[in-house]
């Protein structure tokens, strides 16, 4: 069964900041299936925010793919679209006062395409960051596997594949004790990568604290199960009772 990614970006924002952003999911904008995936809307727009989130306007639209999609030329188009809608909903006076993210670890080379859904005046403004302008709306591209790792990216990168991922196996782990949440959520979706990051460093702490956490049983199971498999981000980890 597929994995459902969306809330785990959401639950990562709020962890890192709750205190910064008002994160929403399954933003309606219309008859049902019509939903934004995200919108997030800065508490204060005159705190600062990290790289690449230092991006995001007042209120920003998210487009999120999943590790194993691809942004194209539909994602741009659904996007707008839903801008549009949302425009129309909230009454905003201009099209400007809402930022536009299509954010992904795969992002097609036509995404933009002349005379049909088109990114204007693109340029790069970071690793990973396209922006321009998506009928009237300020919008960026983010490539998830060319933003760099950091501390403050590790919500992005928590949902995301590519060559960030091991960058982000190995911090977490080096520092497990002040992310307990973060872990149990890259035994979930990162299993395979942690499991060879475990076998490598032999960190067994990791594995005592999740026996205090879960119980041994609970463990147990995650690494019979992860043992034996190739990668699979849909096997859970250890129980977040």
């Amino acid at each position: 069964m597929a994995l459902y990614w969306h809330p785990f970006l959401a639950q990562m924002l709020r962890l890192s900041y709750a205190d910064r952003l008002i994160v929403q999911e399954q933003v309606s904008l219309g008859d049902l299936p019509l939903q934004a995936d995200l919108l997030l809307i800065r508490r204060d727009p005159s705190l600062a925010l990290p790289y690449p989130l230092e991006f995001l306007g007042a209120r920003t639209l998210v487009e999120f793919k999943s590790p194993d999609d691809t942004a194209d030329q539909a994602a741009l188009e659904q996007l707008e679209i839903y801008g549009l809608l949302y425009v129309r909903r909230e009454q905003l006076p201009r099209r400007s006062d809402l930022t536009l993210w299509l954010m992904a670890s795969n992002i097609a080379a036509n995404v933009s395409q002349p005379g049909r859904t088109e990114l204007t005046g693109v340029q790069d403004v970071g690793p990973g960051v396209r922006r321009g302008t998506l009928d009237g709306f300020p919008t960026l591209l983010l490539d998830l596997q060319a933003v760099p790792f950091s501390p403050d990216t590790i919500p992005l990168h928590m949902v995301a594949g590519g060559r960030q991922e091991r960058a982000l196996v190995e911090y977490i782990i080096e520092h497990y004790k002040h992310y307990p949440h973060q872990l149990d959520l890259l035994a979930s979706l990162h299993g395979f990568a942690l499991m060879e990051a475990l076998i490598i460093h032999s960190l067994e702490a990791i594995l005592d604290e999740w026996a205090k956490r879960h119980g041994t049983e609970k463990v147990r199971e995650w690494l019979e199960r992860k043992g034996g498999q190739s990668p699979d981000a849909s096997q859970p980890g250890p129980s977040k009772n």
